[in-house]
């Protein structure tokens, strides 16, 4: 259950309130009054909300004037009644395409937690990498946070977005790159090592067929085209629905983070042995792991296009806020300015040319008294 709250200007609360009524069916509508607006309340269900903003951004509403707020209701009494479930399947997204942006907007972002998973994830994967256990490789991928740069360059693309599509871009890149790095680093310290042996052994697994953790990321197979395939739909379904799980995140990482560190793995430890067998692992990994970035993002293009996510209506140039169509009185019903206090002014009183004689004569006579006494 959602609570949404409009804040529209005296002008155009009919407007809106028409909308709402007539065009939504929603009754459960409490409209505030303030100075300068209106404040208009409503409760609606998930799956009704992308359809009402819709609705209200078409009539204008948090486009050419006032705001449009979402608010998140945990609970609330008393409960709704049930409704009988309809024949016609939803397909629609459960979470308003704007609320859909924020979430994939501030997973996509570069913070140092981000560098951090994916530092920790890309190390965890070489160790597993190494030592040929599933189990690591596993968890290094609920570590990885890769699915939300992912998502910033599919929905980006779908909302006509072109900062979150750069934003998710340039991370991507940036991880990728930190995977590569971990996984050169690794590669120095195992041939310091010494790992002649090691790298003997790869090669004559990729000779005979034998399937490891690296030799199974020596290319692309049409398993793994489904893994890729899957994925994109399966995290552009969980956000839509504003259910991040961390298997989706699994799901992603699977497909990127260990082909990613298998690639620098093989190729700086294939060249420093100058052994090409291992050298083409590498390759293959890198071939497959850009092949999973655009599947990924290809099919999850395609599953956000189903799910009817439509692009955000920015705010207009003649967008007019709600301060600016009644102007604020200088008396509002909670001050009222101090009036100016009143200067005091001393007037002496006039003095007449009989009242100075007599005063005069007064004074004498009392010097007289004081000169006889």
């Amino acid at each position: 259950m959602k609570q949404v709250q409009i804040i529209v200007p005296y002008e155009k609360t009919e407007v809106v309130y028409d909308c709402v009524i007539d065009t939504l069916g929603i009754n459960n509508i409490t409209k505030f009054n303030t100075d300068n607006a209106h404040l208009l309340q409503f409760r609606i269900p998930d799956d009704q909300v992308n359809e009402a903003i819709e609705a209200l951004k078409s009539r204008g509403v948090g486009v050419e004037y006032g705001f449009i707020d979402i608010l998140d209701l945990k609970a609330t009494l008393p409960r709704e009644t049930e409704e009988v479930s309809e024949t016609r399947i939803q397909r629609d997204a459960t979470l308003a395409v704007e609320e859909i942006y924020e979430n994939v907007k501030k997973q996509a972002s570069l913070s140092f937690d981000f560098i951090a998973f994916t530092i920790l994830a890309a190390a965890m994967a070489g160790f597993g990498l190494i030592q040929n256990n599933t189990t690591v490789i596993v968890a290094s991928m609920l570590l990885s946070p890769l699915m939300g740069p992912m998502l910033g360059v599919a929905l980006g693309y779908v909302v006509r977005d072109r900062a979150l599509f750069v934003k998710g871009t340039r991370n991507e890149l940036i991880s990728l790159g930190l995977s590569f790095t971990v996984g050169i680093f690794m590669a120095l310290m195992l041939f310091a090592a010494g790992s002649a042996t090691y790298v003997s052994g790869i090669e004559n697994d990729m000779i005979a067929g034998n399937l490891t953790e690296i030799t199974r990321r020596a290319g692309f197979n049409w398993i793994d085209v489904g893994v890729a395939i899957i994925s994109g739909p399966a995290v552009a379904v969980s956000v839509t629905k504003g259910d991040m799980s961390s298997l989706v995140g699994v799901a992603i990482s699977a497909a990127l983070m260990p082909p990613a560190v298998n690639a620098a793995l093989m190729i700086v430890l294939g060249g420093l042995h100058v052994n090409f067998t291992v050298i083409g692992i590498g390759l293959g990994s890198l071939m497959l792991l850009g092949m999973n970035i655009i599947l990924i993002d290809l099919a999850a293009i395609v599953m956000f296009r189903i799910k009817k996510l439509t692009p955000l209506a920015n705010r207009s140039a003649t967008w007019t806020a709600v301060t600016q169509f009644t102007k604020t009185r200088s008396e509002s019903l909670y001050h009222k300015p101090k009036p100016k206090p009143i200067e005091a002014k001393f007037t002496p009183a006039p003095t007449t040319e009989g009242a100075a004689t007599a005063i005069k004569v007064e004074q004498e006579e009392a010097e007289e008294d004081k000169n006889n006494g």
